[in-house]
């Protein structure tokens, strides 16, 4: 933590959560119908690096599927996955990985 300093940690958690709602987007964009609606502000003076989703179908399911493929996540009922891409362990492919194992948990 001393090494990586806490503005330079602060920084990189803001860029992952863009990155991360850059993903979800993605994702979005490639479904037939919106599956995901990011409930977390967009705002960089509102948001930390906590990205909650509101899953419009099969929340669960998809939640259970994300603990099997061993993402860390938390469910919220009724439907609400959240997830942390916590910049002092956490990096930008690690989040690239996330979206990729959402995108083959929707095929």
């Amino acid at each position: 933590f001393e090494e990586a300093g806490f503005k330079n940690l602060v920084t990189k958690g803001r860029q992952l959560s863009d990155f991360l709602f850059f993903v979800l987007d993605k994702i979005n964009a490639s479904q037939k119908e919106k599956l995901i609606e990011i409930i977390t502000p967009r705002s960089e003076n509102e948001k930390g690096c906590q990205v909650s989703i509101l899953m419009l179908n099969r929340g669960k399911e998809i939640f259970q599927a994300l603990t099997k493929e061993g993402v860390i996540a938390d469910w919220r009922e009724p439907n609400v996955i959240r997830i942390s891409a916590v910049p002092l362990y956490n990096t930008f492919e690690d989040v690239w990985r996330f979206g990729a194992i959402v995108s083959e948990i929707l095929k």
